[in-house]
């Protein structure tokens, strides 16, 4: 094994969990003591149209460096300052290590599109399921205000807006997002729960949750049971945030070629659902795919362990 399991006795489970979530709270408090004020002078504009003011798409690049600095702040430094106090290597015991092949990285491009498939049957599902009126309306005008976000950010004209976009909203938010749900949580719950399977849900749940979209939970619980896998199987936080990045550099590049045509609007980013079949299917290749991808993640970190020895 990996130190991914090292931690110092002397912090319960309990004790983990408490210390994470103080952290990440202390984290958002300063990411937002941090970004508002800068983003207020920055457009000159009172904090109460602070909001409004971001939605526009001459400030597409502010809203981007605003999500850099909230999950810099909220995931990032709270998930690494949490694996310092519970391990002398943090960066080891959160999970970024060496141990990683090219056959990892090409199994993960595969799991990675019938994870899409998967996500865009259970976009499907989750509308489909009964809810109340009021609920419905509830939960309806949440999707719209983060569509409205997602217009804003994502309206590249340019192929500068296009890899900034990837850098600020695709790549950086992967790693930070990883190394607290995966490096930092994940064990935890499944230390708590005594059950690898429980514990990833869990954790997924809570990724899903965090997004704050009732349309979107189902799709985004699948995609924190893969990316969750991907790292229990692998020990390895790289794998698991390069999963991460494809699957929003995929929506990015979607958005983008949608905002080239000029065809970038509400309708267009609902539109994600595919059959029912699709989705069985793909949960089939998926699980081949997890079975050479357990196997090959075995090899590299006995391959990993012998070369410390």
């Amino acid at each position: 094994m990996l130190d991914y399991d090292v931690e110092r006795p002397r912090y319960s489970v309990w004790s983990q969990l408490a210390i994470l979530l103080f952290l990440t709270g202390i984290g958002l408090l300063i990411g937002g003591i941090v970004s508002i004020p800068i983003a207020t002078a920055y457009l000159n504009v009172p904090l109460q149209q602070l909001q409004q003011a971001l939605l526009k798409s001459e400030n597409a690049n502010l809203s981007r460096v605003l999500q850099f600095v909230t999950t810099l702040f909220f995931m990032g430094l709270p998930s690494l300052i949490f694996a310092r106090i519970i391990n002398r290597k943090p960066f080891t015991y959160i999970g970024f290590n060496s141990a990683i092949s090219g056959k990892q990285v090409f199994i993960i491009i595969g799991i990675l599109l019938f994870g899409l498939a998967i996500s865009g049957t259970l976009s499907s599902v989750n509308e489909m399921i009964p809810i109340s009126k009021p609920a419905e309306h509830y939960f309806k005008e949440l999707e719209n205000e983060y569509n409205k976000e997602m217009l804003a950010i994502a309206n590249m004209k340019t192929m500068q807006d296009y890899i900034i976009s990837l850098i600020m909203i695709a790549l950086l938010p992967a790693i930070f997002e990883e190394m607290l749900f995966r490096g930092a949580l994940q064990p935890i719950m499944i230390n708590l729960t005594k059950n690898a399977f429980v514990g990833i849900f869990i954790t997924s749940i809570l990724f899903s949750a965090i997004h704050m979209s009732y349309y979107g939970f189902l799709p985004r619980l699948a995609l924190g049971l893969i990316i969750g896998y991907v790292f229990y199987f692998s020990k390895n936080l790289w794998l698991s945030s390069i999963t991460h990045f494809l699957y929003n550099a995929f929506g990015v590049t979607q958005l983008y070629a949608l905002s080239k045509q000029g065809l970038l609007n509400q309708d267009a980013l609902n539109d994600d659902s595919f059959p029912l079949y699709y989705g069985i299917i793909a949960a089939v290749a998926l699980y081949v795919l997890f079975i050479f991808f357990k196997r090959e993640s075995q090899v590299e970190i006995s391959m990993h362990n012998i070369k410390k020895m």
